[in-house]
């Protein structure tokens, strides 16, 4: 059973969550020592892994505390099993296991008897969700045979989520920029494109339509984007030939 945690370092725990920046897409390492981090102080009696596997492209990575712990979950991931890859593949929690039962025997061969060796009788573990695609998981694994308590595991819970919170606004924040990027590029290059055929009109005396199709014909000839032709023909640098 944990023991009770003052309101002053939960509020502290989810601060400390809330501001860990992802200063990197694809390497949230801050935010992951966190969520091990606090979840450490505050599952008392639990060790404590984060898996974070954001696609199946992106090797997996592990957080924690302890050499044994972390080569535990590194040597997990090299098998490809545990519970942290179950709930990383399902995104569902994987409920408090006994590690010497016949259910973790059976689907973690390797896993149970390493963990069992290292003093850990039972094991959960938490999906890690940003939006609504499950990116890791949070491990729990308890020493002796004394069942996790249902308020621990909600306490885990509630840590997951606070650091899928932030990975998912991340993730919108990033994507906002890099559409208010591609907009602003396509703006840009839509005036330039204006600019270049009001001066084959103006100079050549002809149509803003037929200036377009000259500018487009030479870009394709040239294999050539048409914004780089536009912007030389503005600056001057580029005189089409007008028949």
């Amino acid at each position: 059973m944990t023991m009770p945690v003052s309101q002053q370092r939960l509020a502290r725990a989810f601060v400390d969550l809330a501001a860990s920046v992802v200063t990197d897409a694809g390497d949230p390492t801050g935010l992951l020592e966190a969520l091990a981090a606090q979840g450490t102080e505050l599952l008392d009696g639990c060790a404590v892994v984060v898996l974070y596997a954001p696609d199946e492209r992106t090797p997996a990575r592990v957080t924690g505390v302890g050499d044994e712990l972390m080569g535990l979950a590194r040597d997990a991931v090299a098998w490809d099993e545990g519970p942290g890859r179950d709930a990383r593949r399902t995104g569902r929690a994987v409920s408090d296991t006994p590690l010497d039962g016949d259910l973790a025997r059976r689907d973690w061969p390797r896993y149970a008897p390493r963990a069992l060796a290292l003093g850990y009788g039972r094991a959960a573990a938490l999906p890690l969700r940003a939006g609504e695609d499950t990116v890791g998981a949070l491990v729990l694994l308890g020493r002796g045979a004394a069942p996790l308590s249902a308020e621990l595991l909600e306490l885990g819970q509630s840590l997951t989520e606070a650091a899928g919170w932030n990975l998912a606004q991340d993730r919108l924040l990033r994507e906002s920029r890099a559409l208010a990027d591609q907009l602003g590029q396509a703006l840009t290059s839509r005036v330039v494109i204006e600019q270049a055929k009001g001066s084959l009109a103006a100079r050549h005396s002809i149509t803003v339509d037929e200036a377009f199709h000259i500018l487009r014909s030479h870009a394709r000839s040239q294999r050539r984007r048409l914004t780089e032709v536009a912007r030389e023909v503005v600056e001057r640098r580029l005189e089409l030939r007008v028949e």
